[in-house]
């Protein structure tokens, strides 16, 4: 794998179907500091006709107007601004150090472990993994966290029942890439029959649908989003749902996860979880 202190990357952004440029964003984001396409042409080192051509072309792409001119300058319009804003949030996403993306269940943790982490699905956790872009990931599911790397695990968590009225095993809601296939196998182990009848990409939405009368398994550490008169009720076989939440690291940053959770174990046993032992 190469190095990647010897790599370099440029973002183009897709609005609409149409691409903006690494140097068509640079312009709009000149503009919003110097208020001044004369200024402008002068920083880049080009002639001022070709910042207004450079306007105009992108202008007549994603058929909008980005600036207002008058006599006190030349100011961005507010979906211009927005533009420049998401190219930087990227860009930064692209070069910090360490890069930590967690899913939603881990993500718990992780707000306590590290300042900045991106908290989404697995399935854009995959895709920044593939791009190589990660350094950190903590991951719901245990058995992807095998597949992804050599898991530490850092927290224990455990499976409670989330329902309305009644709990129906025939009804449940899966969520995808969670530790709900630990779950499965034990309802098989104990011949309790199921039927997952709903699957959806995160905890929040298995929530929502509990108003629809679907039944949940869900993560005791999430229970905190449960909002409304449910009931939670731990399963008789509750303690044969512990299991771990791991994180695994890409880029040699194990020692940054193990100084963070000793750093930090006060707190995070403080948010109701239990460090695993080992640690």
């Amino acid at each position: 794998m190469p190095n990647r202190e010897n790599l370099s990357a440029t973002i183009t952004l897709i609005y609409n179907g149409k691409a903006i440029t690494e140097n068509q964003i640079k312009i709009l984001e000149l503009i919003a500091k110097t208020k001044s396409q004369n200024k402008v042409a002068k920083l880049l080192n080009i002639p001022p006709s070709s910042v207004n051509i450079q306007i105009k072309r992108l202008e007549k792409k994603l058929g909008m107007d980005l600036i207002d001119s008058s006599a006190s300058g030349t100011m961005l319009k507010e979906h211009a601004q927005d533009i420049v804003d998401y190219h930087n949030k990227m860009k930064k996403r692209i070069t910090m150090e360490p890069l930590i993306a967690c899913g939603f269940i881990c993500g718990e943790v992780g707000k306590i472990l590290f300042e900045d982490i991106i908290i989404s699905s697995f399935d854009n956790i995959l895709k920044l993994y593939n791009m190589d872009l990660l350094d950190i990931i903590g991951i719901d599911d245990p058995y992807w966290s095998y597949r992804l790397g050599d898991p530490i695990p850092v927290v224990y968590d455990y499976m409670v029942m989330v329902y309305k009225k009644e709990f129906n095993t025939k009804n449940l809601i899966g969520i995808r890439y969670s530790p709900h296939r630990i779950m499965w196998k034990i309802l098989k182990n104990h011949n309790i029959s199921f039927k997952i009848t709903k699957v959806v990409k995160s905890p929040f939405q298995a929530i929502d649908l509990l108003e629809e009368g679907y039944s949940l398994f869900l993560n005791e550490s999430f229970t905190r989003y449960v909002k409304g008169d449910y009931i939670i009720k731990k399963p008789h076989f509750y303690e044969y749902t512990k299991h771990t939440l791991n994180f695994i690291t890409l880029n040699n940053n194990e020692e940054t996860i193990l100084k963070s959770i000793k750093r930090k174990k006060k707190e995070i046993e403080n948010k109701g979880f239990q460090v695993v032992d080992s640690l």
